[in-house]
């Protein structure tokens, strides 16, 4: 469906009203963290897109991407857990939705330079959110959990002594990979400011980013910034560009080996090492595109076939740490076509705007410091940093140009329209009814965690019956009956069926069969629980509760 480049006045601004409310939510309760405000930046871009194709004039995306969508279809359908399969799907489009927002709105510069300042705003939010956690909240809370004395805290005491503050996301490499999209534009502001007093605030927000990046202690993070202020340089229209760029370079390896040796702790600690933990995980995610090329492993799959392919001194992981070798583990080596696409489009187009020093370098800049922190890191699939990337780039890959596609006739209009509405529709309500579920999940797990197994009981049948095909909740529940439950023949019943459902539901994962294997243990069939308790063993053969034979140890949440 198409829409035109400079879009009626009140049809833009409701437009940016979306893009503002958007990035607003995403920054300041991230997705990754908040289930709620998932659904809710899903329902808002849902809103843009039907106000989008609304809008005639230009093609919203290639034509030949459409010829990739029976290829995603088939690794969502080919997909071990069909909840998780549509859940990271759903975050794709949602990444899409984004971008072509952007693009929508680039033509129109009060609302680019509107979005622009209020990522910079945000960036300095997130950033006094990481001073006041590292001076203020992280010491108090450390103290408060030695003085609990309570050892199962012993991880997040460790994480709280390290002082190295996330802001509003749930890790500091997140934080990282937000700055390197916010400082840019800071800076852009800043050069475009021709009064002293015009560049305080950009000044103040450089400043305050700059100290909570040191903070994070992040490589990755400190890489991504370089990156970003590397390719914006040509924009502070400076007579000394050349010194500027190597100012930079030596900036960044230099804190580069600041942040390894200030972490020099985490490192020297067994398995601590980052990047022989991330070569781990890259080797394991070319491992299942070698053995999973043409649909992949299926999407949202990564954290569940990972540990067939765990090796001593890898570590427990969801993402492989690059977020393009996740995305061919999980969807396919067919994936490579839009991956390569949308690298190719962004050079294009950065080499062009880098000659001119044109308007959407700052974005394009923030963009090409995103893909690449995406080489060592996973923020694609954290939508607190992935949403204002997709923006981002949406604005730098706008070419600003009329469409020559032939318009549709009448009906046939109609009929794409009311397709794309009714797929806007579906879109919105997977979102809210994925929402719903995991924040029951999360609710009944830190109930039992409390010890109030009633409350967790019906909390984990409520997320049963808002969404019967996850497995999560089925196995929630057949985990807190195996812990509390077993001495009701009823609840019994009910959370060996739960456990029966979950395997069916995910046959790949090796937790669920280890459950199954003990409700089959506790009926006294044991060649039954032999055989499940196998399946859990070849499916992660280094856990030692999974080998046949190993005692079995309760477990209330996973």
């Amino acid at each position: 469906m198409p829409f035109e480049t400079a879009a009626p006045a009140p049809r833009q601004t409701l437009l940016a009203a979306f893009a503002c409310a958007l990035l607003a939510l995403a920054v300041l309760e991230p997705p990754e963290v908040y289930p709620g405000s998932r659904a809710s930046c899903k329902v808002i871009l849902a809103g843009a897109a039907c106000l989008l194709l609304s809008l005639p004039g230009r093609r919203l995306v290639p034509r030949w991407t459409l010829g990739l969508v029976p290829f995603a279809a088939a690794s969502v359908l080919t997909a071990a857990s069909r909840a998780r399969a549509l859940d990271e799907a759903s975050d794709a489009v949602m990444l899409v939705l984004a971008a072509l927002l952007g693009r929508a709105i680039a033509s129109d510069e009060r609302a680019r330079r509107i979005l622009s300042r209020l990522l910079a705003g945000l960036g300095a939010v997130a950033a006094i959110v990481a001073i006041v956690q590292h001076h203020a909240a992280y010491p108090i809370e450390a103290q408060a959990l030695r003085d609990a004395q309570d050892g199962t805290s012993a991880y997040f005491l460790a994480r709280l002594e390290a002082g190295r503050p996330s802001g509003p996301f749930a890790l500091p490499a997140a934080l990282g990979g937000f700055l390197a999209l916010t400082l840019p534009l800071c800076c852009a502001w800043a050069a475009r400011e021709r009064r002293a007093e015009g560049r305080a605030a950009p000044s103040i927000a450089i400043l305050l980013q700059g100290y909570a990046l040191v903070l994070t202690r992040s490589v990755g993070g400190l890489l991504a910034v370089a990156i970003s202020m590397f390719l914006v340089v040509p924009v502070l229209r400076s007579r000394h560009r050349a010194l500027l760029r190597a100012v930079i370079v030596v900036a960044a390896i230099a804190g580069s080996a600041l942040f390894l040796h200030a972490r020099h702790g985490e490192i020297t600690t067994p398995g601590g090492d980052p990047l022989l933990l991330r070569v781990g995980n890259w080797k394991a995610a070319v491992a299942m595109i070698r053995d999973h090329p043409l649909f992949g492993t299926g999407p949202g799959s990564f954290g569940t076939f990972y540990p067939r392919y765990i090796a001593p001194g890898m570590n427990e992981t969801r993402y492989a740490h690059n977020s393009y070798l996740q995305a061919l583990a999980g969807w396919g080596t067919w994936s490579v076509i839009p991956l390569l696409a949308l690298l190719a489009a962004v050079g294009q187009r950065l080499r062009a705007a880098g000659r001119g020093a044109s308007d959407a370098l700052p974005a394009l800049a923030a963009g090409a410091g995103f893909l690449a922190h995406n080489l060592i890191d996973f923020t694609a699939f954290l939508p607190g940093v992935a949403i204002p990337a997709a923006i981002l780039l949406g604005f730098g890959l706008d070419d600003g140009g009329e469409s020559t596609a032939r318009r549709m006739l009448g009906p046939a209009r109609l009929l794409a329209a009311a397709l794309a509405v009714g797929g806007m529709i579906v879109f919105a309500a997977q979102a809210v009814v994925s929402a719903r579920s995991l924040s029951l999940v999360e609710t009944a797990g830190a109930a039992g965690e409390e010890g109030d197994i009633k409350g967790a009981l019906e909390l984990a049948r409520a997320a049963q019956r808002v969404r019967p095909g996850d497995e999560e909740s089925q196995a929630l529940l057949a985990e807190v009956v195996l812990a509390h439950g077993m001495s009701d023949p009823g609840l019994r019943a009910e959370g060996e069926r739960a456990a029966v459902r979950a395997v069916a539901l995910n046959p790949e994962s090796a937790v669920l069969h280890f459950d199954r294997s003990r409700y089959h243990q506790a009926a006294g069939e044991s060649a039954e629980a032999y055989r499940e308790l196998r399946m859990a063993h070849l499916l992660y053969p280094l856990k030692d509760l999974y080998r046949p034979g190993a005692a079995a140890v309760p477990q209330v949440h996973r």
